[in-house]
């Protein structure tokens, strides 16, 4: 099944360590994706978020849990309304849990792809509209010369995580914080205020001057932490009206694209997006380093070493470009 990795079974002293030291008797084998299971129950907090992240089914996900407590002869979470809470032994358990996590996934790089060369899959975490307006279009000439490579893009709203194996490559525009990340500057994402022209031939152009008083617009959804538009909007468009709000880049240009109001977009989206106009604000819109990443323990694997290295030229090229004038 798509996402889920081989077991490999950590070293039998983790364990005999781990429920020697308090977190419960062990009556069975130790089995690594019973682990791996509580693990993703842990920090999900549901069954359903925790088998979406496995790629398994929320039933097993369950079995596999209410196995595992049985094995233990312990509960390691208690059962709400609001989802999964650990319990005090399954707090004891975590850290024993990561412990075999970490060797776990040494082990898989270390035996992973040395010896196959440019073949096998890599996998490439984004937002959404990073991954739609810039990663797929680089895609095919990688493919064209890597054949056997298999490119799996994965366009997630939350941060999927390098150290825990769920990608090979992240690209973000802030930078890593886990030690075990080695992280690439790749380039500036520059923003601006756009506007359809059917808007601006109902609204007219805003007048910055008078901070856009009397025009709508589109911003960023609220529950949303560093975005660039915090401290750009209030500046040139502080007397807009907010009209409509969206948790990504996309959805705004296609609000924008239907009249809908100004939004603030990358240039990336905004000049690709035909019937969107970027408007002469009086100051450049804010601009976000993007940073390109992989695990230290992934450098030496032959097929993302390559695409890693593709993928840094290519953004490079593509973000050296000047921004367009408005028009």
């Amino acid at each position: 099944m798509p996402g889920v990795r081989p077991i490999v079974e950590p070293p039998p002293s983790y364990a005999a360590y781990a429920f020697s030291h308090g977190a419960a008797r062990l009556r069975g084998p130790m089995n690594w994706d019973d682990l791996r299971c509580f693990l993703a129950v842990a920090r999900a907090g549901t069954l359903s978020g925790a088998a979406e992240g496995l790629g398994l089914t929320q039933p097993s996900v369950g079995r596999r849990i209410a196995a595992f407590e049985a094995a233990l002869g312990a509960r390691l979470f208690e059962r709400t309304s609001a989802g999964h809470v650990l319990t005090a032994t399954g707090r004891r358990l975590v850290p024993f849990a990561e412990r075999m996590e970490t060797d776990a996934l040494a082990a898989e790089r270390t035996a992973s792809g040395r010896d196959v060369g440019l073949r096998g899959p890599v996998r490439i975490t984004a937002s959404e509209w990073l991954v739609v307006r810039v990663l797929a279009p680089l895609v095919a000439p990688v493919l064209a010369r890597n054949p056997q490579l298999e490119i799996e893009l994965l366009a997630e709203a939350r941060h999927l995580s390098l150290v825990r194996g769920e990608a090979e490559i992240a690209i973000r525009p802030s930078r890593f914080e886990h030690q075990e990340v080695i992280q690439i500057e790749v380039g500036s994402l520059a923003f601006g205020l756009f506007a359809s022209e059917a808007y601006l031939a109902a609204h007219g152009m805003p007048d910055f001057g008078r901070l856009c008083d009397g025009h709508a617009l589109i911003a960023m959804s609220e529950s949303l932490t560093r975005i660039p538009d915090l401290e750009f909007l209030p500046g040139v468009a502080g007397r807009a009206r907010v009209v409509a709000r969206a948790n990504g880049r996309l959805p705004m240009a296609t609000l924008a694209a239907a009249g809908v109001g100004i939004a603030c977009l990358p240039l990336a989206i905004g000049a690709d997006t035909p019937s969107l106009r970027l408007l002469p604000a009086p100051v450049p819109g804010p601009r976000r380093t993007l940073w390109l990443a992989i695990h230290r323990g992934s450098r030496s694997i032959p097929r993302v070493r390559h695409t890693t290295a593709y993928l840094r030229d290519e953004l490079r090229k593509r973000l050296r470009g000047a921004a367009p004038a408005p028009a």
